[in-house]
Formats: C-alpha cells, sequence, structure tokens
C-alpha cells in the first residue's frame, strides 16, 4: 500500500468515527427534546414525538453506515467500501432532496406553526398545555401580558403554581409566540448546522471510498 492510499484510508477512518459520534449527538439530541418537550408535543398533537422518531432513526442509520465505513476502510474490503459508498451516496441524495424540500415549503411550514400556536392559546381546553409554556419559556399570553386583557393573569404568567395570584405588573413581559418561534429557529439551526457538517464529511467519504476500493480490488 501506497502513502496516498494509507493516508486515505486512515483519513476515511477517522471522518468516519467523526460521523458515528455527529449520529450518537443526533440520537441524543432527539431524545432529550422527546423526554422534555412535552408540552410542545401536546400542543402540536404528537407531531415533535415523530419528527423525533425521524431524528433517532437518522442518527442510528448514520452510525451504523459510520461503522461500516470504519471496518471496510480497517479491514481493506473492497465490498464493504463499495457497499459503503453507494449507500452513503444514495443517502446524500435524499439529505439534498429534504432540504430543498423543506427550503420550498418553509413559508408553508411556518404558517403551520402560527396557526397551531394560535389556535392552541385561545383553545380553553388547552389551558393546562398554556401554562406549562409560559412556566417552561417564562413568557406571557400570545404577545404579552396584555394579551389577557385583564390585571389578574394566570399564575403561570408569574412563574406560579395554580392557584396562586399574579398580577400584570409582575408578569413576564415577553410574549410565547416569539419565544416559541426562536426556539424552533434556534433548534433547527442547530440541526442545519449538524446536517451541512455530516453532509461534508460524508461526500469526501464517498470519493475517498470509491478510491480505496478500486485500489483495493487491484491487489
Amino acid at each position: 500500500m501506497g502513502f496516498c492510499e494509507c493516508t486515505a484510508k486512515f483519513a476515511l477512518f477517522a471522518f468516519n468515527l467523526i460521523c458515528a459520534l455527529l449520529g450518537l449527538v443526533i440520537i441524543a439530541f432527539s431524545v432529550v427534546t422527546n423526554i422534555h418537550g412535552k408540552p410542545f408535543k401536546d400542543m402540536l398533537s404528537g407531531q415533535i414525538t415523530l419528527v423525533t422518531i425521524i431524528l433517532i432513526v437518522v442518527g442510528v442509520l448514520v452510525f451504523c453506515i459510520a461503522f461500516l465505513g470504519c471496518c471496510g476502510a480497517i479491514r481493506e474490503s473492497h465490498c464493504m467500501l463499495t457497499t459503503y459508498a453507494v449507500i452513503l451516496s444514495t443517502l446524500l441524495v435524499v439529505q439534498f432532496a429534504i432540504g430543498i424540500t423543506a427550503f420550498v415549503y418553509r413559508n408553508k411550514i411556518e404558517d403551520s406553526l402560527n396557526s397551531v400556536i394560535n389556535q392552541t392559546f385561545e383553545n380553553d381546553k388547552a389551558v393546562d398545555i398554556v401554562d406549562e409554556i409560559q412556566m417552561d419559556l417564562q413568557c406571557c399570553g400570545l404577545d404579552g401580558p396584555i394579551w389577557y386583557k385583564s390585571v389578574n393573569l394566570p399564575s403561570s404568567c408569574c412563574g406560579r403554581t395554580k392557584g396562586k395570584t399574579c398580577f400584570i405588573i409582575e408578569a413576564y413581559i415577553g410574549g410565547c409566540h416569539d419565544k416559541i418561534i426562536d426556539l424552533v429557529q434556534s433548534s433547527l439551526k442547530l440541526l442545519g448546522a449538524i446536517a451541512i457538517g455530516i453532509s461534508v464529511i460524508e461526500l469526501i467519504c464517498v470519493i475517498f471510498a470509491f478510491c480505496l476500493s478500486s485500489s483495493f480490488k487491484r491487489w
């Protein structure tokens, strides 16, 4: 094995190790979101649960594919590396398609989220969900305490348990609508940054894998 092949082999192993770790990060992020995002799961009728399950599946796939790449590089297996490169190429195309779709329909997604937030706060049966959101995000009403049109507000607007008094001068100033949107956007930016990082590494890995696979086949 020449110097270039040896360098590519260990570079492929290192890149796949990073991908495997990023896959575990996605899984951990999804599990934590699913556990601690109860009020938002209730507000979105379980849609967050579906999203986190999808992300967990993606994280597991990334980890397994990266593990296959590590094994193929270390064992210098033409078959394993070719399989790995084909699977990874397919995954890259799917990721690209999902990214384009999300970008094209981003306005519809935002409109749907706005509609769900408004409906939740205006629904008298969703008082418990609203209380949890106001407590967790330290906000009050859709756009601030004045949204309630009263000086006597829900106790959650002051971070207090039910039954305790909360006056408008003591309440959280910020509205929940903007805070929910900010939370969603920051989470999406984090996931987007991770996805871009993984995609760049995957592209490099595909190139290395095909080169090494051809090299190993000749030996």
